[in-house]
């Protein structure tokens, strides 16, 4: 199994939440997929990047939107606003996965995604102690479904082998052949995302870190991460698991930001 450069999905305006684009490397689809999302909270990311355009006279936004994102290699969602006539189109590079849960739907709006769907969204999550002079790095911050490149929104552990890795239980096994990890987005990555090894198993949840060796390999990242880099790890055929492991080998506190599973 190996490490990859991620392939992000493009979709084509024809194609546009109608036909999925042609069949890639697996048989898997590429479509852009819908959820509610706070404008205030997409607006007010620091750490984004994103453009307001306002739409024309007579545009259709789902088509002049998707048509905007798609010709930015950085757009990863795109929302219409206000919602109920339209006047502006708002594209954004954060990572919003289509099983994202807002919790203010006082000024929700339905907006578009590039990412697909995922299993390590809301799944049960144990992990290792978390450094604690950063208390808001939680590991919940890995599955809430949604990722704005503020360092806030990642998960920090203690410096100790003891400490420094994570487990996702799904409660039964779940296919996939994909894991993705995102290292934080700043130069301290080489640092805190370094010579990371992703296991899976079926097997009842092991004393971590020292028994993950029990576990098969997923895949591994044997370097040093640069600022905002983002680690695909991919299966040839589809594995099977109910529990996933990342565990950082390097003796430094281990920061991870986000995590996708497909």
């Amino acid at each position: 199994m190996s490490q990859v450069g991620v392939q992000w999905c493009r979709v084509w305006v024809t194609m546009l939440l109608l036909l999925p684009s042609a069949p890639v490397e697996g048989g898997e689809l590429c479509l852009m997929r819908s959820m509610l999302i706070s404008l205030q909270r997409v607006q007010a990311d620091s750490f984004t990047k994103q453009e307001s355009l306002d739409l024309p006279p007579g545009a259709r936004p789902a088509l002049y939107c998707s048509n905007k994102c798609t010709l930015l290699d950085w757009c990863q969602l795109w929302c219409a606003y206000p919602s109920n006539t339209p006047t502006h189109c708002l594209i954004s590079n954060i990572t919003v996965m289509p099983t994202y849960q807002e919790t203010n739907l006082a000024d929700a709006l339905t907006c578009h995604t590039t990412r697909p769907k995922d299993l390590a969204t809301h799944a049960n999550i144990t992990a290792g102690k978390q450094y604690m002079s950063y208390p808001l790095r939680v590991k919940e911050n890995l599955l809430d479904g949604f990722y704005n490149y503020d360092y806030n929104q990642c998960f920090f552990t203690d410096s100790s082998n003891s400490n420094r890795w994570f487990t996702l239980d799904f409660g039964q096994p779940k296919c996939f052949q994909h894991v993705i990890l995102h290292a934080m987005n700043y130069d301290v990555a080489k640092y805190r995302f370094n010579n990371v090894q992703v296991r899976v198993s079926n097997v009842t949840a092991v004393t971590p870190p020292d028994d993950f060796a029990a576990y098969d390999l997923f895949g591994e990242f044997p370097g040093a991460a640069s600022a905002g880099q983002v680690v695909e790890m991919k299966s040839p055929k589809p594995v099977c698991a109910r529990f996933i492991t990342g565990h950082m080998l390097y003796n430094y506190a281990f920061q991870v930001c986000h995590v996708e599973v497909f």
